[in-house]
């Protein structure tokens, strides 16, 4: 390649350099960084807000235990109260009251029989008629273990609302006498709840082990007593601690956390709404995001300018190519980009180049078009160029209504020539046959070697009379000729004509190729026509 400057080229900008510039303007690795790092510390601030979280939960659960211990603590003096061995149950009523007071914890005691009426309630004067005990099923495995029971949430016998209790199992001359209960309303939990003083918007619940609802800092109203959700229930089931992102039973999404009693059963959870989380999330983006979208503006506008430059000379490089796809010569434009005025340049010889190959390549194509067509044996047309002529005869033949007839032409006993004289010899026979058809048939008249022995005339503008007229002059001289290496040579033709139902070209040759095995049956050296 020739010297720029022989070309008129002095560029100074350099491609490389211009792609520098657009990966400073861009700014791509220092912007997907920074996002890599944000996300990092998001996901880093989440993790450690779900450790703190859960470790608050496993407080509060501890809390909670303690306020069930403290509960059993005043059940287990109780049971051990003197005024129940003489069966003093009015003694034992204002003794009950009197330590309810004192301890500040629960609401009520309870004291059951084995058939489970209640025999004191502190709630009701002592005589006062009193229901069954809420829970008899806790109240039979008391009797049966002789070991207490905290129970889960139910509804109470006497107050008929959400309450649990603690029972126990008072002895008397080594057999359970009765089940001492003391009763806990789930507001006794809240103060547990409170204590944590969550932002607003939180949720916190504590749940007895069945996941029903015990206390809750939101609706406690409407959802103490029910049921904590199924995924709730499931994944505590599951594990002792742990976090997800669950819907609240307002319909509030939330990342949730929670953590289980070991010892009770009971659990605490905490949830945060998904928007309080996202909310703080985008006030960081959105600023991270304006300062992000600054930096791409300014490195855009650098990108332009830059763009800019390089565009002018790319499209400068257009007319060049386009030229080039004509095979015109092909100017040389002026470019700022010295790349760009190196493929000019390129563009310029390539042009060159390519008006020379492309003259040989026509020469060459001209010359394989003609190989194509013809025959090598005996320079007569070949098969694939018959089939052309034909189907351009029948054309012409249904659009004006002038005949044309085929000739087809087979040379008797060719197989005996080539089987007792050799290939060569057979060889020279179709090369003199070929001779004597072209000498025979009129310059308008196309000849064609068909394949094998075959050959295949076609006589535009011509009847049947015509036809069969010309395909004996053509028998006859054949007959008449000395073929070299082989003497007398014969030649069987069959003449048909186009006809108007035909609906190709394929007609007349078939019917030519039927009456030629017709001559060939009746001895050979004969013309039929059809």
């Amino acid at each position: 390649m020739k010297n720029l400057r022989s070309f008129g080229f002095a560029s100074r900008w350099r491609i490389g350099t211009m792609l520098l510039w657009l990966v400073l303007a861009c700014l791509l690795p220092g912007i997907l960084g920074v996002v890599v790092l944000f996300s990092r510390e998001y996901l880093n601030g989440r993790a450690q807000l779900e450790r703190d979280m859960i470790a608050t939960a496993r407080a509060m659960v501890q809390s909670v235990d303690s306020q069930l211990f403290r509960a059993k603590t005043v059940g287990q003096v109780l049971v051990t109260s003197s005024a129940l061995i003489p069966h003093d149950l009015a003694g034992f009523h204002r003794r009950a009251r009197d330590v309810i007071a004192t301890a500040n914890v629960g609401m009520n005691v309870v004291l059951s029989d084995e058939n489970g009426q209640q025999l004191v309630n502190t709630l009701r004067e002592f005589g006062e008629p009193l229901p069954q005990h809420g829970r008899p099923e806790i109240l039979r495995r008391v009797f049966e273990t002789g070991q207490p029971v905290i129970s889960e949430i139910y509804v109470g016998g006497v107050l008929r609302k959400p309450v649990l209790s603690i029972d126990l199992p008072v002895t008397l001359a080594g057999k359970v006498a009765y089940v001492l209960s003391i009763g806990l309303l789930p507001n006794d939990f809240n103060a547990i709840l409170a204590a944590q003083s969550f932002p607003p918007g939180w949720v916190s619940a504590i749940f007895d082990p069945t996941g029903t609802i015990a206390a809750r800092t939101h609706a406690s109203e409407e959802f103490v007593g029910q049921k904590g959700t199924a995924e709730y229930i499931q994944r505590i089931s599951e594990s002792p601690e742990g976090s997800m992102k669950t819907i609240t039973r307002e319909g509030i999404p939330t990342l949730s956390v929670w953590s289980r009693s070991s010892v009770t059963g009971w659990s605490v959870g905490i949830g945060i709404p998904r928007a309080i989380l996202e909310r703080d999330l985008m006030h960081t983006m959105t600023w991270l995001a304006a300062g992000l979208v600054t930096l791409l503006f300014v490195g855009l506008c650098l990108a332009w300018l830059a763009g800019r430059r390089i565009a002018g000379s790319v499209r400068a490089l257009t007319a060049p190519a386009i030229a080039l796809g004509h095979g015109q010569s092909v100017p040389i434009p002026g470019v700022s980009i010295h790349e760009a005025a190196e493929v000019a340049v390129a563009l310029r010889q390539t042009g060159e180049l390519l008006a020379a190959r492309t003259a040989a390549l026509e020469a060459a194509n001209r010359e394989l078009e003609q190989l194509a067509r013809v025959d090598t044996l005996t320079g007569l047309q070949n098969r694939k160029s018959a089939n052309e002529r034909l189907h351009l005869e029948f054309l012409r033949f249904k659009r004006s209504g002038r005949p044309y007839c085929v000739l087809f032409m087979d040379i008797d006993c060719f197989k005996e020539i080539n089987d007792t004289l050799g290939h060569e010899a057979g060889d020279q026979v179709l090369r003199q046959m070929a001779t004597v058809l072209k000498d025979s048939l009129r310059e308008t008249d196309f000849v064609a070697r068909y394949g094998g022995e075959e050959f295949l005339a076609i006589l535009s503008e011509t009847t049947v009379q015509g036809a069969l007229a010309t395909a004996e002059i053509v028998r006859r001289t054949v007959a008449e000729q000395s073929f070299l290496l082989v003497g007398q040579v014969t030649v069987s033709i069959g003449v048909a004509t186009a006809l108007d139902e035909d609906k190709n070209e394929e007609g007349a040759v078939r019917r030519a190729d039927t009456v030629l095995y017709q001559a060939k049956a009746c001895g050979r050296n004969a013309v039929r026509s059809c």
